[in-house]
């Protein structure tokens, strides 16, 4: 009687296969050894664009950087947003953003936002406030696009309380805007 081995040798390759060591890309979860030969600010914008979540917290640079508007450029300008959006880089895995706003305002002013008027959220958001004065912003709205590279944006110069969502940042002990979800107009 023949024994399984002999009668089928086809699997032999197979399970020698096994017993190979793996290549280090499946070994973990973490990055390829030619990654680190790479400039430190172009890997971490590759982690970024790789991640599947935020990568930095809140804070009053992030703030100034994807919140407060560019005072060089007028507000009423019909590409302010496809301007703006491009040279600040505000992107999702560099998808376009369906909407977006950039407000006229000192960090200050957002910053006692946090402390403000509890108001309903939109977007799926729990806990949003109303900013205590009437600000300037621009509503920057998809119009065509997919990728950051083809995405044009409609501006739409807007005037009224801005509704935006905080997080607590333990560093400073107080609350960071996150994000404008909305802009109310004044009453």
């Amino acid at each position: 009687m023949k024994s399984l081995a002999t009668t089928y040798p086809w699997p032999w390759p197979l399970l020698l296969l096994l017993l190979l060591p793996l290549p280090p890309k499946l070994q973990g979860d973490y990055w390829d050894f030619n990654e680190y030969e790479v400039d430190p600010e172009l890997r971490d914008y590759l982690r970024e664009l790789e991640s599947t979540g935020p990568t930095r917290p809140p804070s009053r640079e992030r703030i100034v950087e994807r919140i407060i508007a560019d005072t060089e450029r007028p507000l009423g300008d019909e590409e302010y947003c496809n301007y703006e959006m491009k040279f600040k880089q505000i992107h999702y895995k560099l998808l376009c953003y369906p909407e977006h706003y950039f407000l006229a305002a000192t960090v200050s002013q957002l910053q006692n936002a946090c402390r403000g008027k509890r108001v309903p959220c939109k977007n799926g958001a729990l806990f949003c406030r109303r900013s205590m004065s009437v600000l300037d912003g621009v509503r920057c709205v998809l119009e065509s696009g997919e990728k950051i590279a083809q995405c044009t944006y409609k501006s739409i110069f807007t005037r009224g309380y801005a509704v935006i969502t905080c997080h607590w940042d333990d560093d400073i002990e107080e609350f960071i805007p996150d994000s404008v979800l909305d802009i109310l107009p004044p009453e």
